[in-house]
């Protein structure tokens, strides 16, 4: 489902041409307008579904982070579902791993302008799902079946994963197979898409992206 941080990089894509009006924008009613246009391109922008491919031969730009993340949890008994690419989103990798016992996923994603983190999910029979993210918040509303907490990326992922055992519903928990993990990973990403893309983004949401945008430059980030 986080690969819906997608949505603040096309926010920032869509709104390059509107840069150097901001400070003139943001004093005037027009700003609303204006930011709306680019909540509307940046939605057009970002794919409604997509789809895993397998890849036996990965191309980590930084896969030594990737196996730091993986190793604690392959201890814990984690099994490894292998690393796929992502149809529409070039250079994006994904590796799944799966906790039949709790019936637990983790994605650990590296993605070429986000870089890289990784996400606790346990589905329930509903719908909904409970997850914690490593990926700071993006300022982007989630739909209201999706309960997320945020983690600090530092902490070593065997104890994140006990954090999301934690703080995860104990009640209504999907028995979701191995096999069926991609599957369920794709329908989670498509439902946001189509709740997101009726919702829409709201002004506040893309002046939210572009904020962090202009904080992250001011400290030299890339």
């Amino acid at each position: 489902m986080n690969l819906t941080t997608l949505i603040p990089i096309a926010i920032l894509i869509a709104a390059v041409i509107f840069i150097k009006l901001l400070p003139r924008l943001i004093v005037r009613q027009v700003a609303r307008v204006a930011f709306s246009k680019i909540g509307e391109k940046a939605l057009a922008n970002v794919p409604e579904q997509i789809q895993l491919a397998q890849v036996a031969a990965p191309q980590w730009k930084n896969s030594a982070v990737v196996q730091q993340q993986a190793g604690p949890l392959l201890q814990s008994g984690f099994s490894d579902l292998g690393t796929f690419s992502v149809d529409k989103m070039p250079g994006a990798l994904l590796r799944m791993l799966f906790h039949a016992k709790t019936f637990a996923a983790a994605h650990i994603f590296e993605h070429p302008k986000a870089g890289n983190w990784i996400e606790f999910v346990t589905r329930y029979t509903d719908g909904s799902g409970d997850y914690l993210a490593t990926l700071p918040d993006q300022g982007i509303a989630s739909p209201p079946w999706v309960r997320m907490v945020r983690a600090d990326q530092r902490t070593p992922t065997d104890r994140l994963f006990q954090h999301h055992l934690a703080q995860r519903e104990v009640d209504g928990i999907k028995p979701v197979a191995a096999r069926e993990v991609v599957h369920e990973f794709e329908d989670a990403y498509m439902r946001y898409m189509i709740w997101k893309n009726n919702k829409g983004i709201t002004p506040e949401e893309v002046a939210h992206v572009m904020r962090r945008w202009a904080q992250a430059k001011g400290a030299g980030q890339p």
